[in-house]
């Protein structure tokens, strides 16, 4: 039965350390106020947020898990849950749940089906399992402590295990702690935070490439209950508040609550909403940063993706279709020519970042750059586009800017031998751009429409570039593989292709080494 509560206001009080000023480094939205979403449970915990950014969370003493949707309202996912306590959604959409009573790891399906992933080490049950992060590889790792009654305890003591992204290999990765609780991983992979309150300290550890852990270093000579990590890279710890720690392990922040906290996460349709689950009570407060945990897909699933590894952590690529794509990067969303006619764009995330390569009207849309801003969206485009859309920055060609902590180069877009009658060119030189965009030390190439120009060629070092194969407006596939030849990127998407058949640039490429030419849905 849903239940929808009247929502209480409460004025938030925030504490700035280290020297911040509250205009400058709050990582709370100016005049947000920490709101009461609902009440009257017994003790709150395990907050996880879907791809809708619903978030789930868990009354243990009442046997449940609960699903708070955006409109406010309040069901009941799971009824006998195991005293589940922390969640976190795989990529599949499937909710896994820490069961302290049940003491297991399970997965549950949309459906409620459940499955269990995890109950027995080396033979033994496990004490109570508390919290869970999962991986960018699948795998995931959790801590198992044990609160309160002590009885039929067999393990050896109160560790932190991590199961194989295919479900078939469990290891104990921590063996050392007192009564290890939270664990939250940087989004690259590379970096799992762990607390110990029975230690009262916690700590950060390398994740290697096969799931185990070294270099263990004190981060916070603090113990905690649940946390999280924003796209700042802070991390935030509950205990007597919410407590928010900078990348180099510095207290920045305290954020009270009317009641102690026990975890919190990021949610909400933007993903910009700090959700708080406190002792009876269920909270949330609107923020300045975001939250950068994987969530279950949302829907630009339905489009193909890749996922490309950088330095400074993955690149996925959504193809939209046609020259529109969307890159997401360490917590920011960037649209590439969004229109509405390859995209259903009400529920797609809204933009950090959007990157307009000329005016015509498959390449700009205003209404859905309109929709896709949010306060501080940065919009970049060409002269041509100012007539239609107001608020962006102009980059000409040859121009350099850093944006967003992303270097961005605006490379000539132009046409020089398909011309419209009277020897117009169907894209002046001088009116559209190409982007070279840094991401963690990749180089990625969206040409824009234009043909294999001089400016091209002459590019360097690009790993994958996105090259327009379609007449008469663009190149024809050897004027494609032509550029190609000549810049070698790494990996090559043509699109904006049309009816051009995209195998028969495979086949001009075949024999050059060092090109992986990838063919997707971007006709």
């Amino acid at each position: 039965m849903k239940r929808t509560y009247d929502s209480l206001m409460v004025y938030v009080s925030l504490v700035v350390l280290a020297g911040y000023s509250m205009a400058e480094a709050s990582v709370v939205a100016g005049g947000a106020k920490m709101e009461k979403l609902a009440g009257g449970f017994q003790f709150t915990e395990g907050p996880a947020a879907d791809a809708k950014g619903d978030v789930f969370f868990t009354d243990i003493p009442n046997n449940r898990i609960h699903k708070w949707l955006l409109d406010g309202t309040i069901s009941t996912f799971r009824e006998n849950s195991n005293r589940a306590n922390g969640l976190y959604f795989d990529d599949e959409g499937h909710l896994l749940a820490c069961e302290g009573g049940g003491r297991r790891l399970v997965s549950i399906d949309p459906k409620g089906n459940v499955t269990v992933l995890a109950d027995k080490y080396q033979g033994k049950q496990f004490n109570s399992l508390n919290d869970l992060w999962i991986d960018p590889k699948g795998g995931v790792y959790f801590t198992d402590p044990r609160y309160g009654n002590r009885e039929g305890m067999v393990m050896d003591g109160e560790h932190v295990y991590y199961l194989s992204p295919d479900r078939k290999k469990l290891i104990r990765v921590i063996d050392d702690m007192v009564r290890p609780n939270g664990l939250i991983g940087a989004p690259d992979g590379k970096t799992l935070y762990v607390t110990d309150p029975g230690d009262r300290k916690t700590f950060t550890y390398t994740i290697n490439d096969d799931g185990t852990l070294s270099n263990k270093r004190l981060f916070a000579s603090e113990g905690s209950d649940g946390m999280t990590i924003d796209n700042e890279g802070n991390i935030y710890l509950t205990s007597g508040a919410v407590l928010v720690y900078n990348k180099n392990g510095q207290k920045v922040e305290e954020i009270q609550v009317p009641e102690r906290p026990s975890n919190v996460t990021f949610g909400g349709k933007d993903g910009k909403t700090l959700f708080i689950t406190a002792r009876t009570s269920f909270y949330s407060i609107r923020m300045r940063v975001r939250g950068v945990g994987r969530r279950q897909a949302g829907p630009e699933s339905k489009f193909e993706q890749d996922t490309i590894k950088t330095n400074a952590g993955d690149l996925t690529i959504t193809f939209i279709g046609h020259g529109t794509l969307m890159f997401s990067f360490n917590g920011m969303i960037i649209h590439v020519d969004p229109v509405s006619r390859e995209a259903d764009y009400t529920d797609m995330p809204k933009a950090d970042l959007i990157l307009i390569t000329h005016e015509h009207g498959d390449h700009l849309d205003p209404k859905v750059i309109k929709m896709l801003r949010k306060d501080g969206t940065d919009l970049v485009l060409t002269e041509a586009c100012t007539d239609k859309v107001t608020g962006g920055a102009v980059m000409h060609n040859g121009d350099v800017s850093t944006i967003r902590g992303l270097k961005i180069e605006a490379v000539p877009a132009y046409n020089i031998v398909h011309m419209r009658r009277g020897s117009t060119p169907y894209h002046p030189r001088g009116s559209g751009n190409g982007y070279v965009i840094t991401f963690g030390g990749k180089k990625v190439y969206v040409a824009g429409d234009t043909e294999n120009t001089p400016e091209m060629k002459q590019l360097r070092d690009i790993d994958v570039a996105f090259l327009p194969m379609n007449l008469p407006y663009t190149m024809t596939p050897e004027m494609v593989a032509d550029a190609a030849r000549a810049f070698k990127p790494k990996i090559l998407y043509p699109y904006h292709y049309g009816r051009t058949d995209p195998n028969k640039l495979v086949d001009l490429l075949k024999d050059s080494k060092g090109i992986e030419v990838r063919i997707r849905n971007m006709q």
